[in-house]
């Protein structure tokens, strides 16, 4: 016979998982065991994509011989020194170590001095060259230059020259803060228009304004943070490509170049951030980022369960989704979603995303497209907007959505035509029930206020805190009725139910 059996419920997976410190929690604070648990099988390992990282110094290869790098063929495309350097190995180690990242399997990867990446891969040193290609699916950057009058000329062209290789090469490039919250931002390649700026969860890293005399003065950094092993920008830079190049494995499943394109990534990722762990974190409709914090911290579950979803088309769309289409003065975007029957009050995470574009053979930028992002209420009336005139990127972040109620969001240009990536999310806590009654040597389990269609985990537990899958379903219906009939003899049980959102 048990003894006592209680009940718990467990309405969505975000925070069932806590962080402490050390290698492998960094992973657990963005969501990994929770993506583990949904996905199982079906995550991506990353086979088959290749990615690049660049690091400073002389010194820039990681360890190849480390045991989280095997079966990896590490190249030294820049081919300047063999040295191992340390840094490249923990930034390594986050990116795509395959027991100690977000992807299993990568294949190839290549690692160019930064130097050799800026002066000879962007053609900006000696002879002034062309940018090269690359047909890497992620490049990481952990490395960062200053302002200097001195230099101003030359790390305008550099960054100008960065954002076409993103733009020309289909790369999602991450790039970092420097670390230090008095620091400012750095143009070498914070302040860059099309890679993906990143700080660390401590907030212990340079935000705020892009630097004046640099392109696009004024704009919010960084736009995401991460946690990471160790705690600094660097390694939150190896996070977040990442969180990225496990997204492009899972996009390329779906054989659709919309998915796999930079500002797809870059939207679902800012879109899949969270808040929770900032309770000062605050926007405006002209500063739609946070000055610290950008859209808030990386969760790649949040992120792949985006991702996942078929392209959206204009009209009605699901209530997680994603479209890359393009807008201009006369024909603005409109995605409608009906929210789900959840406890109210629901959220709303939404990342509008494009490139400001650089044209060549000068690499002179192009006018910045001034893209707006609006929430409208069934009736069409506007709830919030995002409009920053300065950034290219756009963030709706609400909490108040009632459930079974129909809402758009609407894309709109004040300018030519521009190419984007719109991405968004809603969030809620489950009406199910859960009920528990023995009997005999089972435990009756009755279940009520499902979701049809959304996949269920119950979970048993005889101390609270160790707990094990006894039962996994899609709801077929709005109750379950499931005995578990392998109950420890002589043992309080306890069962909670996981709700994974469809």
């Amino acid at each position: 016979m048990h003894g006592v059996v209680k009940t718990f419920l467990v309405c969505s997976l975000t925070h069932l998982f806590t962080s402490t410190t050390g290698e492998a929690d960094w992973r657990e604070e963005i969501g990994w065991n929770l993506l583990q648990l949904y996905a199982g099988a079906s995550l991506p390992s990353g086979s088959g994509i290749s990615l690049e990282m660049a690091e400073a110094g002389t010194s820039y290869m990681p360890d190849s011989a480390h045991s989280a790098f095997t079966g990896i063929s590490i190249t030294n495309i820049s081919d300047i020194s063999p040295a191992v350097s340390s840094h490249a190995t923990k930034v390594g180690l986050n990116y795509y170590g395959n027991t100690t990242s977000l992807v299993t399997g990568i294949d190839t990867v290549g690692v160019r001095s930064a130097d050799d990446f800026v002066g000879g891969f962007l053609g900006t040193t000696g002879t002034v060259g062309t940018v090269g290609t690359s047909s890497a699916a992620v490049m990481s950057h952990a490395y960062i230059d200053f302002a200097d009058p001195e230099l101003e000329a030359a790390l305008n062209e550099i960054i100008k020259r960065f954002d076409f290789f993103t733009q020309d090469s289909g790369v999602v490039n991450v790039v970092g803060m420097n670390n230090g919250s008095s620091s400012v931002v750095p143009p070498l390649f914070g302040s860059s228009y099309n890679a993906i700026s990143v700080g660390r969860t401590d907030g212990l890293h340079s935000h705020g304004s892009t630097p004046a005399n640099y392109p696009g003065p004024g704009r919010q950094k960084p736009e995401i943070v991460s946690a990471a092993f160790p705690n600094a920008t660097s390694y939150a830079i190896g996070a977040v490509a990442s969180a990225a190049t496990l997204l492009h494995a899972k996009a390329k499943l779906a054989n659709n170049a919309n998915a796999t394109h930079p500002d797809t990534i870059k939207a679902c990722l800012l879109a899949g951030a969270t808040k929770e762990e900032f309770p000062a974190w605050t926007q405006t409709s002209l500063k739609p980022l946070d000055t610290t914090f950008g859209v808030g911290e990386l969760n790649v579950f949040h992120s792949y369960r985006i991702i996942e979803k078929e392209e959206s088309s204009q009209g009605t769309s699901g209530f997680h989704g994603w479209a890359r289409n393009s807008a201009n003065d006369t024909q603005p975007l409109t995605y409608t979603f009906t929210t789900p029957d959840y406890e109210p009050p629901l959220t709303l995470s939404a990342a509008l995303v494009w490139q400001r574009g650089v044209s060549g053979p000068n690499y002179a930028y192009d006018a910045l497209a001034n893209l707006r992002l609006e929430l409208r209420d069934q009736a069409g009336a506007t709830i919030q907007t995002s409009d920053s005139a300065l950034d290219n990127v756009e963030h709706i972040w609400n909490t108040q959505l009632a459930p079974n109620t129909s809402y758009s969001l609407r894309v709109s240009s004040s300018s030519d035509t521009a190419y984007l990536s719109l991405a968004w999310r809603v969030n809620g806590v489950a009406r199910a029930v859960i009920a528990a009654e023995a009997s005999g040597n089972d435990v009756n389990i009755n279940l009520s206020s499902l979701i049809i269609g959304a996949p269920y985990i119950v979970q048993r537990s005889t101390d609270m805190a160790n707990w094990s899958d006894v039962h996994g379903f899609t709801a077929a219906s709005d109750s379950l009725a499931w005995s578990d009939t392998s109950v420890p003899a002589g043992a309080s049980v306890f069962y909670r139910l996981f709700f994974l959102e469809p």
